[in-house]
């Protein structure tokens, strides 16, 4: 064979599967079950609850004027309940990242900022993710941050696997193609989910097998249990991770968009969380964990008081976070008490300030340390529990 066909039989196997992979292109833009591009076509709407990748498409696809962005602390939250109660705020829908940290909802907070101007934000600081993340910053993004990087050409990546080109290939309607939500406003609603583990611990023990409170119910029984203490803690409590923390990936929005309204919601855990002498992934002590917790929110609300377009709300010192019954675990508390974070942002109550912070913190200590765990330690006596195996 000459060069010249060499090169021709070369050009014309390399142009060979070009339409091939042209076609492919074209179904995915077409299929777009994440609805990057656009609504769906043919179909009616469906919606993943990934929301990481998902709100992208409700972002640029469907008409909203303010957002709910939260972890799965404000997933629970209605949004038509929050545009019947904040009705000055337009539209509201809840994009709420389960388990995100602030920088991965910094991601998408500037892609919105970035294309649309959005009349109202509500945000959950969690204690968690401020005393725990600035050290170890979530690099669990690679799957889906070229989402929200303003180049429509690269998010065809999320489809460039087997799965998505089949489903495409095949137009499919299925779950597992198109999401399996077909109501915006549910999408991230986990309620029913983890409905009989509210009401008491007596449905904990029912459910003792379930991973959401198993190490839990196996940590009482050991006497994993201690009081917070700040006499336990060597050294001072040094923030200065947390103060870059919350500037970077939070403080900085409400400074650059000074017409957006901010309500910032500190989630209430249950008292027994702050008793279990350390919690798997994390703490490993309770009292270090309480008592940085407790400095970085006192810095955040004096930070916040500076500008007029922020509030902060705390319900800690309510009697809610004293009874179990409204816990699905440690941490995740019923969805009444979203509705109650959304009458204190329409009644302006439970603001916390430069003023009353010191009194809410002491209220939340005492509350703590005063918090009786007999009773828990007393219903474990006779239960078998199957330890984890490591």
């Amino acid at each position: 064979m000459s060069d010249k066909n060499a090169k021709k039989f070369i050009f014309i196997s390399l142009l060979y599967p070009l339409p091939f992979v042209v076609i492919i292109l074209g179904l995915i833009y077409i299929y777009d079950p994440f609805q990057i591009f656009h609504k769906p076509y043919f179909r009616e709407a469906t919606f993943f609850t990934d929301m990481r990748k998902q709100a992208l498409g409700i972002i640029k696809h469907y008409k909203f004027d303010s957002y709910i962005i939260g972890t799965s602390m404000l997933e629970n939250t209605d949004a038509k309940e929050a545009t019947n109660k904040l009705n000055s705020d337009g539209k509201w829908i809840n994009i709420s990242l389960s388990g995100s940290t602030f920088n991965q909802r910094a991601m998408v907070l500037d892609y919105i900022f970035q294309n649309q101007n959005p009349k109202h934000i509500i945000y959950s600081l969690d204690g968690y993710y401020m005393v725990n993340m600035v050290n170890r910053l979530s690099n669990s993004t690679l799957d889906w941050d070229f989402l929200y990087d303003n180049n429509p050409y690269n998010d065809i990546k999320l489809y460039r696997n087997s799965k998505f080109m089949i489903c495409a290939l095949k137009f499919s309607d299925d779950k597992g193609c198109v999401g399996t939500i077909d109501d915006i406003y549910q999408i991230t609603n986990w309620y029913k989910e983890y409905k009989e583990l509210f009401g008491g611990f007596d449905n904990w023990i029912k459910n003792k097998d379930n991973g959401t409170i198993k190490q839990t119910l196996i940590d009482i029984k050991n006497g994993n249990i201690k009081n917070i203490d700040n006499q336990d803690i060597i050294g001072n409590i040094d923030i200065l991770a947390q103060q870059d923390y919350l500037h970077k990936y939070l403080i900085r929005f409400f400074r650059d968009y000074p017409n957006t309204k901010f309500s910032i919601i500190i989630p209430t855990y249950s008292r027994l969380f702050y008793r279990m002498q350390n919690i798997e992934t994390i703490y490993n002590d309770n009292s270090k964990f309480f008592y940085t917790w407790e400095k970085s929110l006192r810095y955040f609300i004096t930070q916040s008081s500076s500008y007029k377009n922020v509030k902060v709300y705390g319900f800690d010192e309510l009697d809610y976070a004293d009874d179990i019954a409204n816990y699905r675990d440690l941490p995740h508390y019923n969805k009444d008490l979203n509705s109650i974070q959304l009458d204190a942002i329409k009644n302006q109550t439970n603001i916390l300030t430069p003023q009353n912070i010191d009194k809410y913190l002491a209220t939340l200590e005492q509350k703590i340390k005063s918090y009786d765990i007999k009773p828990f330690i007393k219903a474990l006596e006779n239960v078998e529990i199957e330890q984890i195996k490591q």
